[in-house]
């Protein structure tokens, strides 16, 4: 019986809280709710915004997530406004991971990683888009058996690039406490740095080969017996690399981030059971665990998202968070400087990341597997969380059905070389233009032919962009055709849409509309009467049954209530 109480007192808070989610949690409007649009076959998530602050705005940055899942209506890269409104998407890559701006020679790209994933496996390739979001480079791995893996694709200041590998190896089997003379296989942990122009390999290095597998804290199982089912000991997630030339891994199975030295030796080790750092905070600098997403910063400070657990049913006791970390180098400790946590107390089981805003100072958290982001002050504060996916289906059972596996901000300017996109339906002229940054309103415009001249079109209308797409309302507008001109905040023409026909709608007559009740009052009648004939006979069989008097049929084929016996 305590044992039951215990458990109920556990699950409280839980039960509470689900008590106060809204419609868009319980998944009342489905698991991953769509926002669907008129003028485009784009669609793009529809935002909860739970809290919102105009401090999330100020830097200008927009942001990035990589939707992907089971209940994702059309996976791909999204790129958002604070308000949770569509800017940008793309459908032709199929899933992505890893949507972030990033700097090469001097220019801002969007890239990402594109491929197939299944298990700890992934192959692909890394994209970097210009700012018309047209592919400018597709960088990928270097050597035979290996292929580009979704968690890491880092460009350095050195103008090269930094992405992870998995590949199944074979080692020997005692290396996996397996007695045996045969060979076991293992997925390992690559990292790789390429020169981006040429792509030619600079440095790669391989966990096998530095670290003890029976480090790992992930149990083997069944795993290692077969290449099929190799034994994913390591699980390299993310790899960052400072001015000095090191490289800082973070490996989820090994609870551990690495320090690599230029030559690839390890230099240090940052949690797990070799940890090399004395821990200041009581702890909680260095007790990390699944984390992903490590970086370095100047002062030898670490951003790091810690998953703190893998398990699809939350303990309400366990929670994820974004840390930042101090390290002294010389004294070998390790700080705690700040948590960033959910208001929820999310447990994303995978994926995750925490990013350090360098205009504003704000820390953005993606919470991975789970459909959500949020955005804190420096010292901790929430200032904007939202969510793309009901709550019902990652704050109590994280499944992974909708989810993203980073979560940026990014300053950016789109350019598109698209035309803007225009439809005309139920006396609406619907316009929108995916990606292009610069748009701030719309001026309809009107003729009386398709091939009239920009003289020829008149002015309608004039409204601000508010959302990704804008809609007029016609009414005794001359002439049917119609065309949209895009705008720039200084009412500078952008771009023009195609030029689109109105539709009339169908109207009803006052003389048709007469015939219509007509002939509806008509076959109210029939129906009527078709039902009372039926009843009747319906009823006189009743009355056979029962030899009911012809006194008392009259009776029941009255208005009255019979009172029958007998």
């Amino acid at each position: 019986m305590r044992t039951s109480m215990a458990g109920l007192l556990l699950l409280w808070p839980l039960a509470a809280h689900a008590l106060s989610w809204s419609a868009y949690d319980l998944g009342l409007y489905g698991i991953s709710p769509t926002q669907h649009y008129v003028s485009t076959a784009f669609t793009s998530p529809q935002m909860n915004i739970l809290q919102w602050d105009a401090r999330c705005e100020r830097d200008g940055a927009y942001v990035l997530i990589s939707p992907r899942g089971y209940q994702v209506e059309n996976p791909g890269p999204i790129m958002l406004d604070n308000r949770g409104n569509l800017v940008w998407t793309e459908t032709r890559f199929g899933q992505v991971t890893n949507l972030q701006v990033q700097q090469y020679r001097g220019e801002s790209y969007l890239t990402f990683w594109a491929g197939a994933s299944y298990g700890p496996h992934s192959n692909g390739s890394y994209y970097m888009l210009d700012s018309a979001y047209e592919i400018a480079k597709k960088v990928d791995a270097v050597g035979p058996d290996v292929a580009g893996d979704l968690h890491e694709f880092k460009i350095t200041d050195n103008n090269t690039a930094l992405m992870t590998i998995y590949q199944d190896h074979e080692v020997a089997c005692s290396r996996l406490g397996i007695d045996s003379s045969s060979s076991c296989w293992i997925n390992d942990g690559l990292f790789q740095e390429v020169d981006i122009e040429t792509g030619d390999l600079i440095f790669q290095w391989r966990a096998s080969d530095h670290v003890k597998i029976s480090d790992s804290y992930k149990g083997r199982g069944s795993e290692g017996t077969s290449k099929e089912n190799s034994y994913d000991y390591f699980h390299i997630n993310s790899v960052h690399k400072d001015p000095l030339g090191n490289y800082y891994i973070s490996s989820r199975y090994m609870f551990t981030v690495y320090c690599i030295s230029p030559a690839g030796d390890i230099l240090w080790y940052l949690g797990g059971k070799n940890n090399n750092f004395t821990d200041l905070s009581g702890g909680y600098a260095t007790n990390f665990a699944y984390q992903h997403h490590a970086n370095w910063h100047e002062n030898n400070t670490f951003t790091i998202f810690d998953n703190n657990g893998n398990n699809v049913f939350h303990n309400p006791s366990e929670f994820s968070r974004g840390m930042t970390i101090s390290l002294d180098l010389t004294a070998m400790t390790a700080t705690l400087l700040r948590t960033y946590v959910h208001p929820d107390r999310i447990l994303a089981i995978s994926q995750g990341s925490t990013q350090q805003l360098p205009d504003s100072g704000n820390v953005f958290v993606g919470w991975g597997n789970s459909p959500a982001y949020t955005e804190f002050t420096g010292e901790g504060e929430v200032l904007c969380n939202v969510h793309y996916g009901a709550g019902l289906f990652f704050e109590l059972i994280d499944l992974g059905w909708v989810k993203s596996y980073r979560s940026f901000k990014g300053q950016w300017i789109g350019k598109p070389k698209t035309r803007p996109d225009i439809k005309v339906v139920g006396g609406q002229v619907y316009v929108s233009w995916n990606g292009a940054t610069e748009l701030a309103g719309w001026r309809l415009q009107s003729a009386a032919s398709a091939d009239a001249t920009d003289e020829d079109f008149e002015d309608v209308d004039e409204l601000p962009r508010e959302t990704f797409e804008t809609a007029f309302v016609l009414g005794d507008v001359e002439g049917a055709f119609f065309r949209a001109a895009a705008l720039d905040k200084s009412g500078a023409v952008l771009g023009y849409t195609n030029v689109t026909q109105s539709t009339p709608e169908p109207t009803v007559t006052p003389f048709l509309s007469i015939i219509f009740l007509a002939l509806f009052l008509l076959g109210f009648f029939l129906v009527v009467r078709r039902y009372r004939s039926t009843i009747s006979r319906q009823l006189w069989k009743i009355s056979s049954s029962r030899k009911i008097s012809p006194q008392q049929y009259e009776l029941l084929n009255s208005d009255e209530e019979p009172n029958i016996r007998g």
